[in-house]
Order: structure tokens, then sequence, then C-alpha cells
């Protein structure tokens, strides 16, 4: 078991950050099916906002799924009003998928509930203690994300 406290050191980061995300889709997993998003539509959205006039090709890379399961995907989503393609001004054989205003709804709307949970949950904390809490999150979404990126940076350039 990790260290409680100020005394925990690096040692402990991961299995703390392993279980407090393993609860944070546990959550989002309950709070998503209200709504009847699967997780796997919810990150698809999320992506899609992301990159805001996505190529299904760039959308099944993003995501590390194959094309035809990206399609599928998207297919859901416009299904539901979620999602929308839509052919490319510059490229006429592209097609783009954007988020729609009722997909950015629901998503703001699940955000809200997340967040909401969160802001409960840390209230006691005092605020001496979420500073470098919030510093230290920010520095590992950084750092994996440099990570992630030379990762697939290396894959693409090699066959």
């Amino acid at each position: 078991m990790g260290k409680a406290g100020p005394r925990a050191d690096e040692a402990d980061v991961w299995p703390a950050l392993r279980d407090a995300l393993s609860e944070t889709r546990l959550l989002s997993h309950q709070l998503l099916r209200s709504s009847r998003l699967s997780m796997g539509q919810a990150l698809t959205l999320h992506w899609i906002e992301a990159k805001d006039g996505l190529r299904l090709s760039g959308l099944a890379e993003g995501l590390g799924i194959t094309r035809p399961a990206a399609t599928s995907l998207v297919t859901s989503l416009e299904t539901r009003g979620w999602a929308r393609r839509e052919r490319s001004s510059t490229d006429r054989r592209g097609v783009l998928v954007r988020i729609t205003p009722k997909g950015r709804a629901l998503l703001a709307t699940f955000d809200r509930q997340v967040e909401r949970i969160v802001r409960r949950t840390l209230a006691g904390t005092p605020r001496s203690a979420r500073v470098p809490t919030v510093a230290t999150l920010r520095t590992l979404q950084s750092g994996i994300r440099a990570w992630r990126e030379r990762a697939w940076a290396g894959a693409k350039s090699h066959p």
C-alpha cells in the first residue's frame, strides 16, 4: 500500500492515479448510461469535438481502431443526432465528421455532472493541497501526451 499524505513519493503516484482513473471510468459509465451513450461513443464524441472537421481515417487512427469500426461508431452517433458527416470543401472526395450542437450539449451536460461530483469530493480539501495536485496532474497530462505523440509519430514512420 502506498504512503499517505505529504510523504507520498513517485512510486505512489501511479497506483493512486490508476485507482482514481478506474473510479472515474466507473462513474462515467454510470452517468453515460442515463443518456444511453457508451464509453466508446463518448470518447469518439470528445475526439470529434476536439478535432472539429476530422476525416474518418483520422478518427480511426486517433482512436486506434479500424476504419470500419470508426464508420460504425460515427453511424451510431449520426443516428442519434450527435455527429454528422459532410463533404470536405477542399477535397470533394473527403468526408469530414463534426459534432452537432446536440452532441456538444450532451458532452457539456456529462462534463458538468462529473465536475460537480469532483467539486463536492474536494470541498473539504484545503486549497493549499489542491494547488500542487492540479500542477502534478497538468505535468502528467503534458508528459503523457508527449510520450503518446512521439510513439504515434514513430509508428506512422515505420510501415
